[in-house]
Parts: C-alpha cells; sequence; structure tokens
C-alpha cells in the first residue's frame, strides 16, 4: 500500500516529496479525488514533481498512485464518514469519531512521528521552555506549562499579544525552545513570536494541525497533526495526544528529579497542612 511505500521512504525524499507525502497521508480524502495538476497546486509544487514523486514510490506514474489511494479511501476512510453519517445512536457515533482518531494517529505515526523525536531531543536538552498560542492553543500552552514545572522543568506561558510578546523576547535567551500549539485558526501574533524568537537563537517548534499555518512556516521545526473529522469540524483530540507524547518523552530523562521535586511537594503540602491547623480562629475570623 502506497502508506507502507511512504513510510519505508519517507526520511529519503526530498523537501517538496515530503510535502506531497505528508498531504496525501493526512489529507488522503482530499487526496484521492485530485489530478496531479490539482496536486501540485494544492501543496505548492510543480506537476512534474508530483509524478516523480510516484515514480519515486515505485509506481509507473502518478495515476498508479492516485488508483491505489481512491481504492483505500473506498474501503477504509469514506467507511468512518459514512458510519458517523449514518449513526443512528450516540454510541454508533461515538464508535465512528474513535475509529476516526485511530486513523489520525496512524497517519501522524505514518507521516510526522520523527519529528516528534526531533523535539523531544531539543525539549530535553534546553534549559527554558517558553510556550505560547491563541485561541485554545494558549490554553494548552498554559497546562503544558504548568505540567512541566510541577515537575521542577523550567518553563513559562506568555499570551502572543504585541505588549506581551515584547516584553517577554528581552528575557529569552539563545538555545531556549519556544513551543506553539496552533489548530485551524491563523494566528499570525503567535507568527510574529516565532519569527522574533527564532532570529534570537531560540529553537522554535511549532505543533499544528495545518503546515501553512504562519507559525508552522516560520518555526525551526513542525509537528504537523491531522485534524480530520467526520462530522465536520476539526477535532484537537490528536493534538492533545501529541502534546502529551510530547511531555512524557521529556520527563523520561528527569524521572529522578521529578520524583525529588513531588517529595518535595508533597512535604510543603503537609508543612501547610500543619499550618492550618494550627491557625487560630480569630486569625481568620471577619473583622467587624
Amino acid at each position: 500500500m502506497f502508506q507502507d511505500r511512504i513510510r519505508e521512504n519517507y526520511e529519503n525524499l526530498t523537501p517538496g516529496f515530503r510535502k506531497l507525502a505528508d498531504f496525501i497521508m493526512n489529507s488522503t480524502l482530499d487526496a484521492a479525488f485530485l489530478t496531479a495538476t490539482e496536486l501540485s497546486r494544492r501543496v505548492g509544487v510543480d506537476p512534474a514533481t508530483v509524478v516523480r514523486f510516484a515514480q519515486e514510490l515505485g509506481y509507473s506514474g502518478y495515476r498508479e498512485l492516485s488508483r491505489e489511494v481512491k481504492h483505500y479511501v473506498r474501503d477504509q476512510v469514506t467507511a468512518t464518514y459514512r458510519k458517523a453519517g449514518e449513526a443512528e445512536s450516540i454510541e454508533a457515533l461515538l464508535h465512528s469519531l474513535i475509529d476516526n482518531a485511530e486513523q489520525n494517529m496512524q497517519h501522524f505515526v505514518t507521516t510526522d512521528l520523527a519529528n516528534v523525536v526531533k523535539a523531544v531531543e531539543i525539549l530535553r536538552a534546553v534549559p527554558h521552555i517558553w510556550f505560547t498560542g491563541e485561541f485554545t492553543g494558549y490554553e494548552l500552552a498554559v497546562f503544558m506549562t504548568k505540567k512541566f514545572k510541577a515537575y521542577g522543568v523550567p518553563a513559562s506561558v506568555f499570551y502572543p499579544g504585541m505588549n506581551e510578546t515584547a516584553s517577554v523576547l528581552p528575557q529569552m535567551q539563545p538555545g531556549e525552545a519556544l513551543v506553539t500549539f496552533v489548530g485551524t485558526e491563523p494566528n499570525l501574533d503567535t507568527g510574529y513570536a516565532v519569527h522574533m524568537a527564532r532570529e534570537k537563537g531560540v529553537k522554535t517548534i511549532a505543533v499544528t494541525n495545518s503546515g501553512v499555518a504562519l507559525p508552522a512556516r516560520k518555526a525551526d521545526l513542525t509537528v504537523i497533526v491531522p485534524g480530520k473529522s467526520p462530522i465536520g469540524i476539526p477535532t484537537f483530540g490528536a493534538l492533545m495526544q501529541v502534546a502529551s507524547l510530547i511531555w512524557e518523552a521529556v520527563m523520561k530523562e528527569r524521572v529522578e528529579a521529578a520524583g525529588q521535586t513531588m517529595e518535595d511537594l508533597q512535604g510543603n503540602m503537609e508543612a501547610l497542612l500543619q499550618l492550618r491547623a494550627a491557625t487560630p480562629k480569630y486569625e481568620v475570623a471577619t473583622a467587624e
């Protein structure tokens, strides 16, 4: 199957070929109905590159590759969307959404897991991690910052508005890292923050559902997470799964230090409880 061929050859593909591979793996349903010329326009390469890409994978040309993609869509992807549309109960709908989530993660493992490896390697080595994002991406950035800080990893979060970005940039140091979480929204301010942080020598990583969003185009490293859903609106489940994967993989190297941090936290909580128990009632009474 084309997925196996892409996975086996992905590391040796040129940047143009990788763009085609990413699109076919992440947007299989769309790719199935595009001609070579239409696919080239969607991805931003010339039509001849599409033909050479198919030949690089061992096909006689794009027509043969396209035929295989169409068969796959007919047999698998379309079935998931049909099940969601025809679901007669919440349970049936949930089963179709779970199937879609599994497909999204399978596609991700095939196409972009190597970039997660690179992201983890970067984050394990840097002295400080910054997080940012807009819309719901900011909330995920806040959550990830709290998770890292709770286990003793130096981390900070900021909203990429003009004033806050301007005040945070002087605090960033070369060799630190900036991680952004980007959904399908434009995220222009996040893109500007990534651009300026990168100019300072900060290592920038975008974890996104959209490879063409401004932060994704400006970052040193972009992790593209599929966001397709059979109900017609983008899903954020895979984005959160990948964020969790990154956190767990980074923390694996800090297990011992994290254990000590949690022991300290527990000790501090016990001390606070003792202080609370010993506090006289008049200390908390309402002043008259």
